[in-house]
């Protein structure tokens, strides 16, 4: 089983457009490293140029990092991130260009907004922050556009069909970092297929939700004594699809974040988001923390190499 407490967060990097849509990420990369006392790294993805524009006009790309620096510092400066802050620009594809960086800074979590140039598309991820967080190793925090203030509503998002879930406890010490009064736990069930040959609807409901509360408390007791001074819990459990029935929720809570796992039972899938995360990511109006396992990421890089020898 892999390591069931979460990362420690001692090095942020907050991936900037320098637009609107990209402030909120922004102002809460530096607030959580002011709190966390994490070191805070900003990136500034352009455009790539071709060795052929390169050539037949020197000194234009040079010109375009150094207006892109300025660019960056004066839109850091404007939000206030500290000038101790590592600013970087660098060129080329966004996603890619930024998953590079958070590898070599080693940077234990990746914050950016959930929108791009395109503009404000209500619960839907951007293309960018899509692939960054279907992509990266450590946990990424996808940030609603406007910063709302210091966040207070903390919910997480649980299946409680694996044991030992890190987004759990990710949710309770984000909770007591923010003074949360408490977390409000989500979770939703469908009904297995075939339950009438053996029992009632009230009954299959019945049954599951006893069956899900019992697993819930237990987890949930042992999570709190592993992060003493958390704030307690509430469990919300409804049945219904958990990919449309958990963002539904998260917004009748008004939560300003949803923490969730993405964690998948399927060994090939295991570098990308489990699909019903995935589409929970996709549908949340909030700001998101997507909780990674970086020990079952790199199991899986390991388990590749094992098959292609």
């Amino acid at each position: 089983m892999a390591n069931q407490t979460p990362r420690n967060i001692t090095k942020i990097l907050a991936a900037t457009g320098l637009t609107p849509e990209s402030v909120g990420g922004l102002v809460m990369a530096r607030d959580l490293a002011s709190r966390t006392g994490a070191s805070l790294h900003v990136v500034h993805v352009i455009e790539p140029m071709s060795a052929v524009e390169e050539k037949a006009i020197p000194g234009l790309s040079a010109q375009h990092v150094q207006q892109a620096e300025e660019e960056l510092r004066l839109f850091c400066a404007s939000h206030g991130v500290p000038e101790t802050a590592e600013q970087h620009v660098v060129r080329g594809d966004p996603s890619g260009e930024i998953l590079r960086l958070r590898a070599a800074l080693k940077a234990d979590l990746l914050v950016m907004g959930r929108y791009g140039k395109g503009g404000l598309k209500r619960g839907r991820l951007g293309s960018i922050a899509n692939s960054v967080v279907r992509k990266c190793q450590v946990s990424v925090l996808i940030a609603h556009p406007e910063f709302r203030g210091e966040p207070k509503r903390v919910g997480v998002a649980c299946d409680f069909h694996e044991p030992g879930q890190l987004e759990i406890r990710r949710a309770l010490r984000l909770g007591k970092m923010f003074g949360a009064e408490e977390i409000v736990v989500l979770a939703a069930y469908d009904v297995p297929a075939g339950y009438h040959t053996v029992m009632s609807w009230e009954d299959a409901c019945a049954g599951l939700e006893s069956a899900f509360r019992d697993v819930a408390e237990r987890e949930l007791a042992q999570a709190e004594a592993a992060e003493p001074g958390s704030p307690g819990w509430r469990l919300r459990l409804e049945e219904g699809s958990p990919a449309s029935r958990i963002p539904a929720m998260a917004q009748e809570e008004h939560l300003d974040v949803l923490v969730l796992g993405t964690h998948t039972r399927s060994r090939a899938a295991m570098a990308l988001l489990g699909r019903t995360s995935e589409k929970i990511i996709d549908a949340a109006g909030c700001t998101v923390w997507a909780e990674r396992d970086a020990g079952t990421f790199q199991g899986f890089l390991e388990a590749l190499k094992e098959w292609a020898e």
